[in-house]
């Protein structure tokens, strides 16, 4: 696999699965009274990832050769993680239901980021100019910006849903923010 620079898609994508799976061994090793915080760091940080990935890793792996099925494949584990995330939200993080759909998410999340890592990003490296590759880094760090913040299992899934729906979980997540943080 050929080298990637800095500033490309391949390499913005890998700094962020190292962030997440750092946050994951945090919430993982942390005291039950310090993990609903960093729990919430996480959530930030997996929804905004799995929407820009939605937004434009799959749709520009859609047009490889080979990269349908990856883009498909990596979307329902995003999916189930995401169905995961929301139900743990309501849960007391020193119970061991938590525990347990904490360990469960770890594993998900890892085993998603390998298989990425694995098969996704040769077909980006192998079929994309060096100025796509910056190109779609751009797109997905605009992306993230704009993403929710908070799981959204029952809203479609797709770029396009994403497209116009997301601005709108984005607005209402951060309105639940400001009055949780205000209570």
């Amino acid at each position: 696999m050929p080298l990637a620079p800095s500033d490309d898609i391949v390499s913005l994508l890998t700094q962020d699965h190292e962030a997440i799976r750092q946050r994951l061994s945090e919430v993982c090793d942390a005291p039950p009274e310090s993990r609903k915080e960093l729990f919430w760091k996480l959530t930030d940080q997996l929804v905004r990832h799995e929407v820009a990935e939605e937004l434009v890793v799959y749709p520009a792996l859609r047009d490889l050769p080979g990269g349908r099925e990856v883009a498909s494949e990596r979307q329902a584990e995003e999916a189930e993680a995401e169905r995961l995330l929301a139900s743990m939200e309501n849960l007391d993080p020193g119970d061991d239901d938590f525990s347990r759909a904490l360990a469960q998410l770890r594993e998900n999340v890892l085993e998603h980021a390998h298989q990425e890592e694995s098969e996704a990003f040769p077909l980006l490296l192998a079929h994309e100019e060096h100025a796509g590759l910056i190109y779609l880094a751009q797109k997905f760090k605009g992306a993230k910006l704009s993403a929710p913040n908070h799981p959204h299992p029952r809203l479609p899934s797709g770029s396009a849903a994403q497209k116009v729906l997301g601005p709108i979980a984005s607005f209402f997540d951060r309105m639940r923010d400001e009055a949780r943080s205000s209570a």
